[in-house]
């Protein structure tokens, strides 16, 4: 197992060198400066994972030192360093934010047990971390449900792309999924032990977002009372998701390329470099190419993000799941609300099959959610679902198909709809629409 990295602080130079020697012959990676201001400085340059400090130090003490070191880092861990008569400030240091302490001189055997204890302490926290993204990445990837051939195509592009480390752009309406395919890309990926973190740039302004995507340092702008990671920082060694990265500004969209180049970008209001791996996946509601075309975009981040399309469908163009996505949130929000329904009544699921869905998958989603919180009996009725999707008897037998649908969408929708109304009777359809009724075989094999 990998060993820390540490930082010893001691104004005694002798002690200190001979310390250093010490423990960087046992394998561990040291560092040792003889003033709390140096330590600071160091700090302010590379990460350390234990910091080894003596409480009797030149202009700035131990405890000033702890403090200053808490203001910016959580995570390090802090040993000091005391005299046997000073117990009683090694308690102080610790409440300050000190983990242990030992007394002087120091027995090195006891220092690497400390150290060992420590170090098993962070690994643990680190895999807790883990855990918990893994369980979540789990779960919310199993949202992802599709049985059309446009689906399928995707679930196999999915696990073709998901052991590579290349940049993928998804593309897509609004409420298709694309987050939920981001998850599973990253689920399947040898970073699926890492985490996945997701940033929704639509709604935050330019300098919010470059916050929230390379962190910022303490006193950078109003507000800021302490340092900061960013989004790119927590998900080092894993999947970083950008939901409509079109919205970026110009002065964002060159930071972000750089990290994507180089690796590398520094803290709002830092001077410190700090280095990544992070596999980036964005997403879009956005013609990409035309905003390169009129300015709004950088043709060179559209090529770094652009090494991968996956285009999702929007929801009228795979009807056939729209009962299997009905059932999959049926389970879900009866388990949720404890309720015992078991799905929805013929009427109620011709409707939904019929109904265009503007807001796609997260729209039916949420007309389920809201059908299981109405219903009371064990199956879902017309009249559970809102007036606005549920058309008016008076007009079944009208279509309406918006301007600017392909021919080929168009006979789909009136050969469906017609199906609907007589009840899967190709014979009677066939009459209606004044075709043969071996076309009408012909097409439902086609679209089935």
């Amino acid at each position: 197992m990998a060993k820390p990295k540490l930082l010893l602080v001691d104004d005694d130079k002798n002690a200190l060198d001979g310390l250093v020697k010490i423990l960087a012959h046992d394998g561990y990676h040291v560092s040792g400066v003889l003033s709390g201001y140096e330590a600071l400085n160091l700090l302010s340059k590379k990460n350390f994972d234990i910091i080894i400090t003596d409480m009797k130090l030149p202009g700035m003490g131990g405890l000033s030192l702890i403090h200053e070191i808490r203001k910016k880092e959580e995570s390090v861990a802090i040993v000091v360093i005391t005299a046997y008569s000073s117990v009683k400030t090694a308690v102080e240091a610790i409440k300050c934010g000190a983990d242990d302490y030992l007394t002087k001189p120091i027995n090195v055997e006891e220092l690497k047990l400390v150290l060992e204890k420590l170090w098993e302490r962070q690994q643990l926290i680190a895999q807790n971390l883990i855990l918990k993204e893994r369980l979540r990445d789990k779960y919310k990837s199993s949202e992802l449900v599709g049985s059309t051939p446009q689906m399928q195509q995707i679930f196999h592009m999915i696990a073709d792309v998901a052991p590579s480390t290349a940049s993928i752009l998804i593309l897509g309406e609004t409420g298709t999924g694309k987050e939920l395919v981001a998850n599973a890309i990253h689920c399947q990926s040898d970073r699926a032990s890492m985490p996945f973190v997701a940033l929704h740039c639509a709604a935050l302004s330019e300098g919010v977002l470059e916050s929230e995507l390379f962190g910022h340092e303490k006193g950078a702008f109003t507000g800021a009372i302490q340092s900061r990671k960013g989004r790119f920082e927590v998900a080092d060694g894993g999947t970083l998701f950008l939901d409509e990265v079109g919205e970026m500004s110009l002065k964002v969209q060159v930071k972000l390329l750089r990290v994507l180049e180089k690796g590398k970008f520094e803290r709002v209001g830092g001077e410190k470099t700090i280095k990544v791996d992070v596999r980036l996946i964005a997403a879009t509601n956005r013609d990409l190419e035309r905003e390169v075309s009129e300015g709004r975009f950088r043709e060179d981040l559209f090529y770094r993000l652009n090494v991968i399309t996956i285009h999702l469908p929007p929801l009228s163009e795979r009807r056939e799941d729209i009962p299997l996505l009905s059932s999959f949130f049926v389970i879900k929000y009866t388990k949720k609300y404890k309720k015992e329904i078991k799905g929805f009544t013929p009427e109620a699921m011709e409707v939904l099959c019929a109904y265009h869905w503007p807001g796609n998958v997260r729209e039916l989603e949420n007309i389920v959610e809201r059908a299981i919180v109405l219903c009371k009996k064990n199956m879902i009725s017309v009249d559970h679902l809102p007036r606005n999707i549920v058309p008016e008897k008076d007009d079944i037998s009208i279509i309406k198909i918006p301007l600017g649908t392909l021919l080929r969408d168009a006979e789909k929708e009136i050969i469906q709809k017609t199906l609907q109304i007589t009840h899967g009777n190709k014979k009677e359809a066939a009459k209606i629409l004044g075709i043969s009724n071996r076309k009408i075989e012909y097409k439902v094999k086609e679209w089935r």
